[in-house]
């Protein structure tokens, strides 16, 4: 590179890196990725790069979001910047799920409200297990993760052990789905009777089965559809 063009690209990231510190407000998508590679591909001019990525994935998030693999493959990119990109995406799911262990739940609307930001990191099911004392307040969380877009596997083994260490009075479980409606499936109804089955030997409470899609949120409890479970498990128990 010219020594020119050298300073004029060092001139450039000042600039930018100064922006930044003022007004990151006033940044447009193709500035941050600029400045985003920046540090990863300090000696070239990442401003055609940032057009060009965004271009080609439709937007800052597309960019920072697509598979590394595929990332790699553009030119000019390589390996470190495409896994440097995949980086702040996982740091980004990761520090956006929401930290519960010190929730107090006074109802179960609290529970609603906090669960779609709880799920919001994860891009497959998981199953969430929130064990609580007398006073509705987060003992521990458990989450049972199989790494399956469409179903979870729930190790009942887990569970106990969880009753067991945490010796809660209540617990309220939830898990994801990724429909656009978060209607219980029959497999959701079965796991939700050995689960209260399993409670009811422990005489520990279950407050509530609750299932997220995006923002909305069904509630086994407030369908009464829990009632009708208990009443079912209760019965043949």
């Amino acid at each position: 590179m010219d020594s020119r063009d050298k300073n004029l690209h060092d001139g450039h990231r000042k600039r930018l890196r100064e922006k930044f510190k003022t007004g990151k407000e006033s940044f447009k998508e193709h500035e941050l990725l600029e400045l985003l590679l920046s540090y990863s591909l300090p000696r070239i001019d990442t401003n055609a790069l940032a057009h060009s990525l965004i271009n080609e994935f439709g937007s800052l998030k597309g960019v920072i979001e697509a598979d590394a693999e595929v990332l790699s493959s553009v030119k000019g990119l390589g390996e470190n910047t495409a896994c440097f990109l995949s980086l702040i995406d996982y740091l980004t799911k990761t520090l956006s799920k929401k930290e519960i262990s010190k929730t107090k739940f006074s109802n179960i609307s609290d529970c609603r409200e906090h669960l779609p930001e709880i799920f919001s990191g994860y891009d497959h099911e998981v199953f969430l297990i929130v064990y609580l004392n007398k006073n509705n307040e987060v003992i521990n969380t458990s989450i049972m993760d199989s790494k399956s877009k469409d179903s979870v596997l729930i190790d009942f083994t887990e569970i106990t052990k969880g009753l067991l260490i945490n010796k809660p009075d209540s617990v309220v479980i939830a898990h994801n789905h990724f429909a656009k409606y978060p209607k219980p499936s029959d497999a959701d109804d079965n796991a939700t009777e050995k689960i209260y089955a399993l409670l009811k030997l422990y005489k520990v409470s279950f407050y509530d089965h609750l299932i997220v899609s995006g923002n909305e949120v069904y509630s086994y409890f407030y369908d009464n559809r829990l009632q009708k479970i208990k009443d079912k498990v209760d019965k043949n128990f």
